[in-house]
């Protein structure tokens, strides 16, 4: 059986795995080694100062593989808003061994975040648009928070839902106190005031309130 190779960042030369360090922490795994051999580290050659010219003509590029986060100046990294290529439907999810899927995402600032939620609720968000299959146990959310306001703003043209008139404002039509998620499908456009004497009531509460408010617009229909 070959023995697995690997390339020192700091030499250049393909040597076998055991030649380099275990890694330690949350990126353990049985074939994970630190990219700098073991001679290399003892000698103190720094990475990307090879220590024969000669050799170096084989060595791999030295640019990263993995973008660093620069905390000084961020950036907004948006999603690919792409179809789900892997074929996977919201019934194929499963969760894992304590019971849950796991969540992705990233914050109005970039920065990425994981928790873990209820099976029902990971495959109430894909169906509903708010968020893809990575594989069957994990998921993640298309939109952040400001990207999502502008989408369903865009999507309804600025008009708000219940009297039509200029909104900017989102609203649940199931209100979150009522098990309503934000997704797409459970979230319109408002004006302000409806938004505000809506509340958590329901659509067609909303409009019976709408309706008593203004016994006219009522004995008309």
């Amino acid at each position: 059986m070959k023995a697995k190779m690997k390339f020192c960042i700091s030499c250049g030369q393909e040597k076998p795995l055991n030649d380099f360090l275990r890694r330690t922490g949350r990126r353990e795994r049985p074939d994970s080694r630190r990219g700098t051999c073991k001679q290399c580290r003892q000698a103190g050659t720094a990475v990307g100062q090879p220590t024969d010219e000669a050799k170096f003509s084989v060595a791999l590029p030295l640019t990263p593989s993995r973008a660093r986060w620069n905390r000084k100046k961020r950036q907004l990294l948006t999603y690919y808003r792409q179809p789900d290529s892997s074929g996977l439907q919201a019934d194929d999810l499963r969760p894992i061994w304590r019971g849950v899927v796991r969540m992705r995402g990233r914050s109005d600032t970039g920065r990425r975040w994981i928790q873990e939620i209820d099976p029902a609720q990971a495959r109430l968000l894909v169906r509903e648009g708010a968020a893809v299959i990575i594989n069957p146990y994990t998921i993640r959310m298309i939109y952040s928070s400001k990207e999502f306001r502008r989408f369903i703003l865009a999507r309804d043209h600025h008009t708000c839902h219940y009297c039509g008139e200029y909104g900017d404002t989102i609203d649940h039509l199931l209100p979150r106190a009522k098990g309503g998620h934000t997704t797409p499908v459970n979230c319109v456009c408002a004006c302000l005031s409806c938004n505000q004497q809506k509340g958590n009531l329901t659509p067609e509460q909303f409009m019976q309130y709408l309706l008593s408010q203004n016994p006219k617009e009522q004995s008309l229909t």
